[in-house]
């Protein structure tokens, strides 16, 4: 990624745009989405882009950019393709969605374990962090990428624990690109699997698309899903990976 440029992975952003088109298209939601979706880290803006016009849903949405070139990038294509209700905000999710009426966030947080050499695509010390936070603030809806190798257990712990049901999932490998490569990253993530918190193959991990949802009044209960398809399905996904060591930047 050249220096200024706002980071981008087509395979990424091309699979968040699908969960994002599963989740507007859902009639149960209607209810929550109704009152607008808050979207953590819009990025370029491409994926909610593609997800309204996709679906010609015309769900508010603000969408949250920290990064001044990823925003103004994001705000730009917005007025361009004519998405009156797509907004996006400089600023931090955390602050900005505090007293607002939206019931449902999505995201595809950053879960690099370590800064490397994209600092903006790092989520804490395990990856999860910032997927934690979006999960313990009391969203009745939330629609997060999981990666494997950034605690997914202790993600799927953590929303069951705050009252979560998983509504819906799908998933994808992805193969390590150069910022998972970075020997910083790489390393962090062999000292995660180690410890039992990450799963890999040697060239790639997994992605899952997870919407999860919590008992709410006025809305029906969580729908059930298809057999084999529920959290216990979701973790041996995730958690398939053989944790093989990564191979080094030269590699990539």
């Amino acid at each position: 990624m050249n220096p200024g440029m706002p980071f981008f992975d087509p395979v990424e952003s091309g699979f968040y745009t699908s969960c994002l088109e599963n989740l507007l298209a859902r009639r149960d939601l209607r209810p929550v989405l109704a009152d607008g979706l808050v979207e953590l880290g819009a990025g370029t803006g491409i994926p909610m882009i593609e997800a309204l016009r996709r679906r010609e849903s015309t769900v508010p949405v603000r969408g949250f950019e920290l990064d001044a070139t990823s925003s103004q990038v994001a705000a730009r294509l917005v007025d361009k393709v004519g998405l009156p209700n797509y907004r996006i905000i400089h600023g931090d999710f955390f602050a900005g969605v505090r007293g607002g009426r939206e019931r449902c966030a999505a995201a595809n947080p950053p879960y690099l374990p370590a800064r490397g050499h994209a600092p903006e695509l790092w989520g804490g010390e395990t990856g999860a962090e910032v997927s934690l936070r979006v999960l313990s603030a009391h969203f009745d809806v939330v629609l997060l990428l999981v990666s494997s190798i950034s605690d997914p257990v202790g993600v799927l712990q953590h929303a069951a624990a705050n009252g979560y049901r998983i509504v819906d999932w799908m998933a994808r490998p992805i193969r390590f690109g150069p910022f998972s490569r970075d020997p910083l990253v790489s390393g962090r993530i062999s000292e995660l699997a180690a410890a039992g918190l990450a799963f890999f193959t040697p060239d790639s991990y997994t992605l899952a698309g997870v919407t999860w949802q919590r008992p709410t009044a006025g809305l029906p209960a969580p729908a059930a899903l298809p057999a084999g398809s529920d959290a216990q399905a979701l973790t041996h996904v995730l958690t398939a990976g053989d944790a093989r060591a990564i191979r080094g930047a030269d590699a990539a």
